[in-house]
């Protein structure tokens, strides 16, 4: 066995733990300095546990393929298996009318990205206008959200935090080295796994990759679901899934350019724009995602993944 494969399973395990830690810092961080606990899932949480992500984007310069796989194939997992399994646990509950705007941009950004994809390339140009979009993401947000309800939340629940501030932003600096090491690890294994298997470095990105990566999101969710915290789970998906298209896919386009196969537009970014879209009409129709509903998400994630095993033209 070549002992680069190793790098999966160890990369795994530090995206993972480098994720802890970066968000029990950040959101440490985030509490003392008196942010509203709903701006803190959707942008602290949501775009620490999306950091795995970032990183392998920014390590995958010479693989774009692996770029683009990840930021769809991440969505994609972490609207059928973060969020799915989550509702199946818990119905997660959630009101439309008071995070609209959020879904709108997670809406917003999916079509950006697909509106690029179709020029066949996506470049620096480009990744510059979806680098910018996260700033105004985070901007209106906070602008919006900073004096809502959350805002007395928050201050309560400084007392609950030991750790002076120096120390919370020790944790979070140590978390993001142990990121970076870890999506080194990770890519470095499913490269060598792709040209063992003979696969694309695309179905890498989708498959492997992307479900590496969103360990975080898929626990976060889990565990929020278990604790009865279920706007948690919801806004740490919207969040990362804006952070995915916007960030991500704006940092690697800017490294690197990124070429979009006709597999890309005609199946994988189809696919992820219907869950979004899913997911929006159900919290629109019943303000949650019930157990039908993560139900049917899973179930295209099983039919998504399925399809892919057994049609390599999807990869291509």
């Amino acid at each position: 066995m070549d002992l680069a494969l190793l790098g999966i399973p160890i990369g795994i395990v530090f995206l993972y733990f480098g994720s802890k830690w970066m968000v029990d810092g950040a959101k440490m961080i985030a509490i003392i300095m008196g942010i509203s606990p709903f701006v803190i899932g959707l942008t602290v949480l949501a775009f620490g546990s999306s950091a795995p992500e970032a990183f392998t984007s920014i390590v995958s310069r010479d693989a774009p393929q692996l770029i683009i796989g990840n930021v769809v194939g991440s969505n994609i997992v972490n609207l059928g298996v973060a969020i799915g399994l989550a509702a199946i646990l818990s119905p997660l509950f959630c009101s439309f009318k008071e995070t609209k705007l959020e879904l709108g941009f997670m809406v917003l950004s999916g079509l950006m990205v697909y509106a690029m994809a179709l020029t066949g390339m996506i470049g620096l140009g480009f990744g510059l206008i979806l680098f910018a979009s996260i700033f105004i993401f985070v901007y209106i947000v906070y602008r919006l959200k900073r004096n809502g309800d959350g805002a007395k939340a928050a201050n309560d629940e400084k007392e609950t935090v030991d750790w002076p501030l120096w120390k919370c932003i020790l944790l979070t600096v140590f978390g993001l080295a142990v990121l970076y090491f870890g999506s080194e690890f990770f890519v470095a294994g499913a490269k060598v796994a792709a040209g063992m298997l003979g696969v694309s470095d695309l179905l890498i990105g989708l498959i492997v990759v992307a479900v590496g990566t969103s360990l975080p999101e898929i626990c976060i969710c889990l565990m929020a679901a278990y604790r009865g915290e279920t706007d948690m789970a919801i806004s740490n998906i919207v969040g990362s899934n804006i952070f995915n298209c916007f960030f991500v896919l704006g940092i690697g386009a800017c490294l690197a350019d990124v070429p979009i196969l006709d597999s890309v537009l005609t199946f994988h970014l189809p696919v992820m724009m219907v869950m979004t879209l899913i997911m929006c009409a159900f919290l629109y129709k019943n303000d949650r995602v019930g157990r039908y509903a993560g139900a049917v998400l899973f179930a295209i994630y099983v039919v998504y993944v399925t399809l892919l095993a057994f049609n390599p033209s999807l990869t291509m």
